[in-house]
């Protein structure tokens, strides 16, 4: 059984999934496997994982494009994880070299870790890493220098700060889950019932699974500095996703929703995000 599985969410995202499976293979812990959670590609996401299936532990989930279906795509890549500690993250991004040691080294059994995008690759060096004209070295040196030439936003958070006074000192975090990045134990998924499966728009369905597992006891906790990420920046979506919600949110005191990896007689649902 591997150490961990990781997550990874995508949509018509095949040429940056192969440069962020090219940073997973320069992991300094390689005791882990791979789950694509494919929102309904239609490009070349399948062939990338093909290309990579001889050097990784890699498999793909994959169902037809409906719409935003992230929750329930994200349920069925968690439902195949072999391992006890799932890490969740999303396809346009490059790992840290020791993003996976550092998110099993502050695994905690009571907490959810939050590292978020940390820093981000503007957009047309970003392009040209993607199309392979440049590489992207994750050490610290490489990346504050690309920073110094403002080919990388907020830099500094490519360091690796485990000094607990440091960490008070230089890392503001913000201790609620971002999609984006984050990690918790498999019985803890299970434990608030995964993602919320009526959420099928963008926008605060990982604030929502975040509400549950905090109304488990389950507190998130921020890891910045520590499980870092350089986000390949791309557009802005179209997508406002939904307004107004939080509040909602953060009121119910529902510890799973109705449904999620199994469908309950009652729990939390999507109702709470209609305007009425």
């Amino acid at each position: 059984m591997p150490q961990c599985s990781l997550i990874v969410n995508v949509y018509n995202q095949a040429k940056q999934l192969d440069v962020l499976l090219e940073s997973a293979l320069k992991q300094t812990n390689q005791d882990f496997e791979i789950i694509v959670a494919d929102d309904g590609s239609a490009d070349e996401t399948e062939a990338i994982v093909s290309k990579w299936e001889s050097q990784l532990e890699i498999r793909r989930v994959w169902h037809e494009d409906r719409g935003f279906y992230r929750t329930i795509i994200l349920n069925s890549a968690a439902k195949l994880a072999s391992s006890e500690y799932l890490i969740f993250f999303d396809g346009d991004m490059i790992l840290h070299h020791r993003f996976i040691e550092m998110h099993l080294k502050y695994a905690h059994p009571q907490r959810v870790m939050c590292g978020w995008r940390g820093s981000k690759i503007r957009q047309d060096i970003a392009e040209c890493i993607i199309r392979k004209e440049i590489e992207f070295p994750t050490d610290t040196a490489a990346v504050l220098w690309r920073g110094l030439k403002g080919q990388v936003i907020k830099p500094f958070r490519t360091t690796i700060i485990e000094n607990r006074f440091l960490r008070k000192l230089f890392c503001k975090e913000r201790h609620h889950v971002g999609g984006c990045n984050f990690a918790m134990h498999k019985k803890n998924y299970e434990l608030c019932n995964g993602m919320d499966e009526t959420i099928l728009q963008y926008g605060y369905e990982d604030h929502e699974i975040g509400a549950r597992l905090k109304n488990n006891g389950i507190e998130a906790v921020g890891i910045r500095n520590c499980a870092n990420t350089y986000h390949l920046e791309h557009g802005k979506s179209d997508n406002p996703g939904i307004i107004d919600i939080l509040p909602r949110i953060h009121s119910h005191k529902y510890k799973q929703c109705k449904y999620g990896l199994k469908q309950l007689d009652e729990g939390s649902t999507n109702d709470m995000f209609i305007q009425g």
